[in-house]
């Protein structure tokens, strides 16, 4: 499995993750931050075993890096799959992401849709975004402009950024119909 955390990767994790309170956690964060890989495993893995999420999302980054443990695919779907199933959003697009581009799984498109669309629909950004493209091009999903549209819109709103040239395309190429769709669709899920 090749490294699947990039240095802006994990400061955009870091960021997102900066809330957490657990004292445990947050050393381990900063242990990772500084490279002492063995002292941040030894403060997740209680935590992990508990059932944090959080802390299994980061197993399973040291996991898939070979970071102070070896390098194990399996082990990094299972710690992401524990925490994707408690509902952590970046876990399930985390997931989501390895069966979409097959890295260290068997390639499943309809299993990278089923994760990223729940993390998708809690909100998480980068999950909006990647559906909306599967929409678009109908990878693991049926093929729906409407909906990509609206997915690729709330992606841009949730990160504050405008929604882009993929998203531009694909305006020019909807209906009036097909736009008034993707406008209720965006206000179903707002509200």
């Amino acid at each position: 499995m090749p490294k699947l955390l990039t240095t802006l990767g994990f400061a955009l994790l870091l960021i997102a993750l900066c809330g957490r309170a657990g004292a445990d956690f947050n050393a381990g964060l900063l242990a990772y931050e500084r490279g002492d890989y063995k002292t941040a495993y030894q403060q997740w893995l209680p935590e992990a075993e508990k059932g944090d999420p959080y802390a299994q999302h980061m197993l399973g980054f040291l996991y898939a890096n070979g970071r102070a443990v070896p390098l194990d695919p399996k082990q990094t779907i299972i710690w992401w799959q524990r925490a994707a199933d408690q509902g952590f959003a970046p876990a399930q697009y985390t997931l989501g992401s390895l069966f979409r581009k097959g890295l260290g799984v068997k390639r499943d498109l309809v299993k990278a849709a089923h994760w990223i669309s729940r993390a998708a629909d809690a909100g998480y950004p980068d999950a909006q975004y990647d559906y909306g493209v599967m929409h678009a091009t109908g990878e693991g999903v049926k093929q729906d402009l409407s909906t990509a549209y609206m997915w690729l819109d709330l992606a841009a709103d949730t990160k504050g950024l405008e929604p882009g040239t993929f998203w531009n395309n694909i305006d020019k190429l909807l209906t009036p119909l097909q736009r008034l769709e993707a406008d209720q669709l965006k206000k179903n899920w707002n509200n």
